[in-house]
């Protein structure tokens, strides 16, 4: 008695590379004030004491922002290879230049009186773009437009300053 075996390959395809996928998207409205604190003056390994659900607490100096308008804050997370990734966009007017050449990290306090840092000591600090606006003849005042984008692990970190 002889039996025949059939041997059959079964083509498995091969996993296309992960694309990012959107994790979820928040914005703070009601922005009361903005603050700024030196990455410098601030402890290491926030960003993770705040994956972990801990309440950042902030004891370094800060200086208020006097901003004109409607500040906003949003921020979205997405999934790349795996590892979690969130972009924060900061966005305000103001007559005060911030100051130039450190590293600064920002507290914003919404409405309801809840503080968020963006930044950190650890390095991929808050990039700060800006445009000048001239003011008219008519006599308003000659404007500061920042736009301040953080990407990291966590952004926007619930804090108490």
């Amino acid at each position: 008695m002889t039996s025949k075996a059939i041997i059959t390959r079964t083509h498995i395809p091969s996993n296309p590379p992960e694309t990012p996928v959107a994790m979820s998207f928040h914005t703070l409205p009601g922005i009361r004030k903005i603050q700024i604190v030196r990455c410098t003056d601030l402890p290491s390994g926030l960003m993770l004491q705040s994956i972990c659900g801990c309440m950042i607490a902030i004891a370094a100096p800060s200086e208020q922002v006097a901003f004109v308008g409607r500040p906003t804050l949003r921020w979205e997370g997405t999934k790349v290879n795996g590892s979690r990734q969130e972009k924060s966009t900061l966005e305000f007017t103001t007559v005060h230049p911030l100051p130039e050449g450190e590293h600064i990290a920002f507290v914003v306090t919404g409405a309801g009186g809840k503080q968020y840092l963006v930044g950190t000591r650890e390095g991929r600090f808050p990039v700060i773009n800006y445009s000048d606006t001239t003011g008219e003849p008519g006599g308003s005042p000659a404007v500061r437009t920042y736009s301040v984008t953080h990407i990291a692990q966590k952004s926007v970190l619930p804090c108490i300053i």
